[in-house]
């Protein structure tokens, strides 16, 4: 097959591409370039992709220019809904009616899509076994703990998530390091950090150096209630044999082993325990850690996601 991907984030990259085999071609027409449309003219005429594919946001601004090029052309769109539940509304449903087909990695959703006469499967994130593993730990990232998300205002069950895992080892005699945008330095929320925990935005690409350098990889979600959906970071820090601390939701339970796979609070107090307890284990993380891993690679990986709609993608 020949994939056109529409933008040409980390989460394609690094992520979604992995799971495509060798055979297929993928090429890359970012739409947030100033050409894009005179490009993806050209690409059709030329190249004659067999759908084109976009994730979340990413065509949001230029749908409007988008959908009657890709009509008139005959080329199908794979919507990836990766900011289902919470944007279905507003975001999944308006850019999932321009498509042929919706990914969504909640799987309350397809009801939904089906109410609305549009096609979709159930897509989750994964891990890519080439790029997220284990590397040489940096000085620049060590520490006890480590935290890579964004602060987002848009979200509130992101809150609950925060005063659970976060706020109760802000001021513990933990080496505690935050990777983000800067809105962790100011918001309508006023919850913010420190300096001294604050380590500015972290490269996509550092990712995998960050994870194999902490003790112990915290994890933020933006739904709590999901049978499904969970922050892409789960399965990223897994890959790399992290040991991951995240809060309890139904699709980390759905998904993974509490103390085997990883380890979930469901208190603040709870959180501290646990993390006093296992930054003394070493032996138990490590444990934990390559257990996680080896969960992730066997079920979880992109090509994995892949195998699971390839029918569907082949008949577009």
């Amino acid at each position: 097959m020949k994939i056109l991907f529409l933008n040409d984030s980390s989460l394609l990259r690094h992520g979604l591409a992995s799971g495509f085999p060798l055979i297929d071609e993928i090429r890359y027409l970012p739409v947030h370039l100033a050409n894009w449309e005179e490009c993806l003219i050209n690409l059709l005429r030329t190249w004659k992709p067999d759908f084109a594919l976009a994730e979340g946001v990413s065509i949001s601004t230029v749908a409007q220019k988008l959908f009657p090029l890709l009509r008139r052309n005959a080329l199908p769109l794979v919507y990836w809904a990766i900011d289902d539940p919470p944007d279905w509304r507003l975001m999944s449903r308006p850019l999932g009616r321009g498509a042929s087909l919706v990914l969504t990695p909640a799987q309350e959703c397809l009801p939904l899509y089906r109410r609305e006469k549009m096609r979709a499967l159930y897509f989750h994130f994964a891990c890519n076994p080439a790029f997220h593993c284990p590397t040489e730990p940096s000085f620049e990232y060590t520490c006890d703990l480590l935290l890579v998300a964004n602060y987002y205002t848009a979200y509130p069950q992101r809150r609950i998530g925060l005063e659970t895992i976060l706020t109760p080892l802000r001021s513990g005699p933990f080496h505690l390091k935050v990777f983000g945008n800067e809105h962790w330095l100011a918001n309508t929320d006023n919850y913010t950090l420190p300096a001294k925990i604050y380590q500015g935005y972290l490269p996509y690409e550092h990712l995998p150096c960050a994870y194999s350098s902490a003790k112990i990889v915290l994890g933020l979600h933006s739904v709590i209630d999901s049978p499904t959906m969970m922050s892409m970071r789960t399965f990223e820090a897994l890959g790399c044999r992290a040991f991951f601390l995240t809060h309890w939701s139904p699709a980390m339970e759905n998904l993974f082993k509490n103390h085997v796979h990883l380890v979930w609070s469901r208190h603040p107090d709870e959180t501290l325990e646990l993390v006093r307890f296992y930054l003394n284990r070493d032996d138990l993380r490590q444990k934990i850690a390559r257990q996680g891993q080896a969960e992730v690679y066997r079920n979880h990986t992109y090509q994995h996601r892949l195998q699971s709609v390839r029918d569907r993608l082949e008949k577009l």
